[in-house]
């Protein structure tokens, strides 16, 4: 019996030694569905999901948090936070980010009004037109280059939803167009349908505006090893594409 006692002790101690001694990742995030989004107080979503296998693949704790996108891109840039993701590549974000190889892929589509015949192959086909769009997103450069030429009458969304704000404000006709990602809205129609019956109104125009673009992760240049983690973390990321490839 003396004997069992130190090495049940042992087996309540190590891993919980161990835990202790793995380095934390402070990570952030916002609420964007699919990919990442508070569910009963746990993190989830499909990119949570491979961020968090990768970190811990990597031997860190990854402590992820859910903040209004503004303060999330702000915590990351001063280096209170290690991580930020789900976000595109732009020119003036590099200045701030280790940027990784894309999680997934960006397809941005306008969404608006069912049975409203507004089609498009040129966005001069939609000079003039409402056009709404959240704040915090960085969309393609093109277009918007195109807003800033004074083409078209917009309306910037910065509420704590602005995706599901500018859906609902498509069945309202409060605005002609909402620009969106195509997952992100086509999931926030079907979850938010019982709630609000008006977003069954809603559908997308099925033609991608500017490019296909990748949605990465970032670490912040304020981190010693933010290149390094970077380049750590893309490692890792091709090994799990690996492992889910049909060849």
């Amino acid at each position: 019996m003396l004997f069992r006692l130190p090495v049940l002790l042992l087996s309540v101690l190590l891993p919980a030694l161990a835990l202790a001694n793995t380095p934390i990742l402070r990570v952030v995030t916002s609420e964007y569905p699919p990919y990442e989004y508070l569910d009963e107080g746990e993190v989830r979503g499909s990119h949570t999901d491979i961020v968090r296998h990768i970190l811990t693949s990597m031997g860190y704790s990854p402590d992820i948090r859910v903040l209004p996108w503004a303060r999330a891109e702000a915590s990351t840039r001063a280096g209170t936070s290690d991580m930020i993701y789900s976000l595109t590549y732009s020119r003036d974000r590099d200045r701030y980010y280790h940027f990784t190889d894309p999680i997934s892929q960006a397809r941005d589509v306008f969404f608006k009004l069912k049975g409203r015949d507004l089609q498009w192959q040129e966005l001069d086909d939609l000079a003039g037109l409402r056009i709404g769009l959240s704040a915090a997103y960085s969309y393609a450069p093109d277009f918007m280059k195109w807003l800033a030429a004074g083409n078209a009458r917009v309306t910037q969304i910065s509420q704590e939803s602005p995706e599901l704000t500018g859906l609902r404000m498509i069945a309202f006709g409060r605005i002609d167009l909402f620009i969106c990602e195509e997952s992100v809205c086509s999931y926030l129609i079907e979850e938010n349908l019982a709630e609000f019956p008006e977003l069954s109104d809603v559908i997308a125009i099925p033609r991608t505006v500017g490019t296909e673009r990748g949605f990465r992760a970032g670490f912040s240049r304020q981190h010693p090893r933010g290149g390094a983690l970077r380049d750590e973390f893309n490692r890792a990321l091709k090994d799990v594409r690996a492992t889910i490839s049909p060849d």
